[in-house]
């Protein structure tokens, strides 16, 4: 982890010598590393247009053969390949951001004394860095931005999805309320992001 950790605490040092603030500091690299993903972004929109515009042959796929899985994964197989649709694709900017996520936790788990970057005392608004947020706003923040995700993708006019537009976001308070404030703040950037840059790919499409 240290060849993903070690850049990492590298730019956020360079950042904050130009911002003078550890909190911005993170926002911004959250932002260098949307940027950097975004071709990734606009691949995972491609193959979900795809996948939702074929949803309808999968349906008569899995109600045909629905008493025999092999011939049933053989024809959906078929149906992916004739459309050049890669179902993986839509996983592929999250799988990305996970290396990043655990990077970012040790760089804020690190006390300064064992050489970590930033300070205890380090704050942004009202929280310290290195500790999870008194109030929890951030945790119920990245739930609602995190249900704002799923309306935007669709989630409630698809049945096998809509359940998890409602688990989804509970899980993420749930699983954030005791991170570090400055993942958090990672996490909900990175999250604010996606939806605009989910809207920009949403009228990429309707123009095109």
């Amino acid at each position: 982890m240290n060849f993903i950790t070690v850049p990492l605490e590298q730019i956020i040092l360079y950042l904050y010598k130009i911002i003078g603030n550890f909190g911005l500091s993170i926002i911004g690299i959250t932002i260098l590393i949307k940027l950097l993903l975004l071709p990734l972004t606009l691949k995972q929109d491609k193959s979900m247009r795809a996948m939702k515009k074929i949803q309808p042959e999968i349906d008569k796929i899995k109600e045909k053969y629905k008493n025999d899985k092999q011939l049933l994964n053989e024809k959906t197989m078929e149906l992916y390949q004739k459309y050049k649709v890669n179902p993986a694709a839509g996983c592929l900017p999250m799988l990305v951001q996970l290396p990043v996520l655990w990077a970012l936790f040790a760089v804020l788990r690190k006390a300064p004394v064992d050489g970590g970057i930033v300070p205890i005392e380090s704050t942004f608004l009202w929280l310290t860095l290195i500790k999870p947020d008194p109030l929890y706003i951030l945790p119920v923040l990245n739930g609602l931005v995190a249900f704002a995700q799923q309306k935007i993708m669709g989630s409630d006019s698809n049945p096998h999805m809509k359940s998890m537009m409602y688990m989804f976001p509970i899980m993420m308070v749930f699983i954030s309320y005791k991170m570090p404030a400055g993942l958090q703040i990672y996490w909900l950037t990175s999250s604010a992001a996606g939806i605009l840059q989910q809207y920009y790919v949403m009228k990429r499409g309707d123009e095109a």
